[in-house]
């Protein structure tokens, strides 16, 4: 179950902070991925901003004292707690990202990002599980 491996500590942020202020949250809190909530519901999902996207706005020179909800991903994938973790690795897959939001009930409830998986030797056999493989500590592909 996802809820098991998600980070519940979420690095978060509001939609009007710059995006220089998220990218140093990120540097300090060793993150890939800070959640933007609601300033009034804090668990109400309105964005996210991701290194890619931090990385955009160098790039084309967006200034980083703008509001970071300019180079946010708005449309947030999300993933309910309960799910299994082969979701998330397909949710992986497909979108080509690194970090799912989890929430529960339609609220944030954590994050999780591929690292989780591929780290922890619990959530590699729940995966291999679903997809009836077999997985021993320590195989390679």
């Amino acid at each position: 179950m996802i809820g098991t491996f998600a980070k519940t500590d979420v690095v978060k942020a509001f939609p009007t902070n710059s995006i220089r202020h998220v990218a140093r949250l990120m540097a300090e809190k060793k993150v890939g991925l800070v959640v933007l909530v609601d300033p009034k519901e804090h668990d109400r999902i309105v964005g996210v901003i991701s290194e890619r996207d931090v990385v955009k706005a160098v790039a084309f020179d967006i200034d980083l004292d703008s509001p970071c909800d300019v180079v946010a991903t708005k449309n947030v994938i999300t993933i309910e707690y309960d799910q299994p973790v082969a979701k998330a690795a397909e949710i992986f897959r497909k979108y080509n990202i690194r970090h799912v939001v989890v929430t529960k009930g339609g609220r944030l409830y954590g994050v999780l990002s591929i690292r989780d998986i591929i780290r922890d030797d619990a959530a590699l056999r729940e995966v291999a599980s679903f997809y009836e493989w077999s997985f021993e500590p320590g195989m390679s592909a």
